[in-house]
């Protein structure tokens, strides 16, 4: 205890009507004045508190004990008189381990203690201006140590401690996290899979403001403004308030209705704003936004700066436009196309999945892959002409040209031709590419190349193995010998950033011909930049399909499907029909992680 010649005089009657809230102003202000100014004072302060809180958790004694025992000069004697009555009452009860953690316990707070202290004297001025903040603290302290005889040890230490923590926190604010603002609705999913696994897939769920990568299947998104988007996987999007979001790479479409005017689109390099309608974004791999408008008006900014401009045009139904990666808006006139999009998610689950597999025989009616095409449409080997439905020309069979069709209206479609390689290779891509090993044919076609399920005579067309193909769940691709198709794949991955083409998949064979006496017979090829990757070589209806899987790399660009009528080259009747089922491009996905 601090020696009672040093002891201030009346601050033990002071400090003790500060413990009991009994203290006026002026007694408080009198306090302040000699902690600051007399180091006997603080360290007097400190004494009295370590003696109050270690006689009241031994009794419940009142600050005048504390005046008394701390004013007279047999303080310290009454102070070992209570720990050594709590000695005496405890000491059976603990064994020899409770004794050494107590031990180590008192060594480790007496050196914490003279941390404090040297703490509490450097920032002592920060402290008299908190002081009643601190005092308030103290007290919950002192109601927490009633509740715990065991740490007493720790107690010699809290007073100290206290200060410093004090000086330290008491300034601070706590932080009161903010309710996230709901930003949209998932209202319709389909086979839908986030890369995040915590983002909900339920009907109905809130969603907030963040990023959001789509990696396979749809997912239709409500804006509380209500805007209604639909993702088509691969996509990355961040959803920023409710009437904007940002996307970063993938596709979607937009359905802005009457009241919802204004929604805005942002891409790496544009800015789109809504004015009542329905529209299709692209942002490319490549980093090119293209905006499709299906009905209404939109307006189309650059957002990067090319030479100082911003580009600004608004585009009207069935118009285009597009952006570059530098910003720059295209001056070329470009028509919208709405099936390349996904503009309401399919009922039920389709053949193309967003995500794992592309449809082939979609891309024939004009579509993206996923079902966005035409059932119903053909086209011409011979020229190159799309039309709506089938035309079987009466079963004849015409001659054709042995050029290389270029196709300008397809996207994903490179060109067709018919293959005869009687006067040595042929054609099969725009960029020059040959198929060397076409055998010589008789240079005739039958049927248009279609990939709906025909019926000829009350009979389906597209049976193999027994199972009707050219439906909504199987489709197929059909060709009659001699026909061919390319496939361009730089086009096709281009509508896919997020996904990898890694394979062509399907299952081929001859149709049945519905009349057993009759035996066609055709070869069916696969070609990729020009190279047989498959063949099948005199194949009969009767003959079981055959499964084909081809891996494909990065760089490969021309996929190639044809039939010849190889050996039998009279045919039978315009009946040698080849089913290419379920022609697929296997996808993967490729990483879609924050930039």
């Amino acid at each position: 205890m601090t020696d009672q010649r040093n002891t201030p005089p009346d601050l033990c009657e002071l400090l003790t009507l500060l413990l009991d809230n009994t203290i006026s102003k002026a007694q408080f202000a009198d306090i302040e004045n000699r902690l600051a100014t007399d180091s006997n004072a603080r360290k007097y302060y400190i004494e009295f508190l370590t003696v109050y809180i270690g006689l009241h958790r031994r009794g419940g004694v009142s600050a005048a004990t504390v005046q008394s025992s701390s004013c007279e000069p047999k303080a310290e004697e009454l102070l070992r008189e209570a720990i050594e009555y709590e000695d005496r009452l405890h000491t059976e009860q603990a064994d020899q381990q409770a004794q050494q953690l107590i031990d180590e316990e008192e060594k480790a707070a007496q050196s914490r203690k003279e941390e404090v202290k040297k703490l509490a004297d450097a920032k002592f001025q920060e402290f008299l201006q908190k002081e009643q903040a601190r005092l308030e603290e103290f007290k919950h302290q002192r109601y927490l140590a009633n509740r715990d005889w065991r740490y007493f040890s720790i107690g010699v230490l809290a007073a100290s401690l206290i200060i410093v923590i004090l000086v330290l926190h008491s300034s601070r604010k706590p932080n009161i996290p903010a309710v996230p603002q709901v930003i949209a609705t998932l209202t319709e999913t389909l086979n839908a899979k986030w890369d995040d696994n915590t983002l909900p897939t339920t009907i109905g769920s809130k969603l907030f403001a963040g990023e959001m990568r789509l990696i396979k299947g749809y997912a239709q998104i409500t804006f509380i403004d209500g805007a209604e988007v639909v993702l088509q996987a691969p996509v990355r999007v961040k959803l920023e308030t409710v009437e904007q979001m940002f996307l970063q790479s993938g596709r979607l479409t937009a359905n802005v209705p009457s009241g919802a005017e204004g929604f805005k689109l942002n891409t790496p390099n544009a800015m789109m704003i809504d004015l009542g309608t329905e529209f299709g974004v692209i942002v490319s791999k490549a980093g090119q936004s293209e905006l499709h408008v299906f009905k209404g008006e939109v307006k189309l900014f650059s957002e990067k700066r090319t030479g100082g401009n911003i580009y600004k045009q608004t585009f009207q139904t069935g118009q285009a436009g597009v952006i570059d990666k530098n910003g720059q808006l295209s001056k070329k006139s470009y028509k919208a196309t709405p099936r390349c999009f996904v503009r309401n998610i399919p009922k039920s689950t389709t053949f193309g999945r967003p995500g794992e597999r592309l449809d082939l025989s979609d891309i024939i009616g004009g579509g993206n892959g996923f079902g966005t095409g035409d059932p119903n449409q053909s086209i011409n080997p011979d020229n190159g002409q799309i039309r709506p439905g089938f035309y079987n020309r009466d079963g004849k069979a015409v001659s054709g040209s042995s050029d290389f069709i270029p196709i300008t209206d397809l996207d994903f479609i490179d060109g067709v031709f018919i293959p005869d390689g009687g006067e040595g290779s042929v054609l099969v891509s725009s960029r020059g590419h040959t198929f060397i090993d076409c055998p010589d044919t008789n240079g005739n076609f039958c049927w248009d190349i279609f990939n709906s399920n025909v019926t000829i005579d009350g009979r389906c067309r597209q049976i193999l193995d027994g199972s009707k193909y050219g439906t909504y769940s199987q489709p197929a691709i059909s060709l009659h010998s001699n026909a061919g198709i390319t496939f361009d794949l730089d086009k096709i991955r281009a509508s896919l950033p997020g996904s990898r083409v890694v394979a062509f998949s399907m299952l081929c064979g001859l149709a049945d011909p519905g009349r057993e006496h009759l035996n066609p017979t055709a070869d069916f090829w696969v070609l990729v930049d020009g190279r047989k990757r498959f063949s099948m070589i005199g194949a009969y209806w009767q003959s079981r399909a055959r499964s084909v899987r081809i891996n494909l790399s990065d760089h490969d660009r021309f996929l190639t499907i044809a039939i010849t009528d190889g050996s039998n080259i009279t045919g039978a009747g315009g009946l040698d029909w080849g089913i290419f089922a379920k022609p697929a491009l296997m996808l993967a996905p490729t990483y879609m992680g924050k930039n």
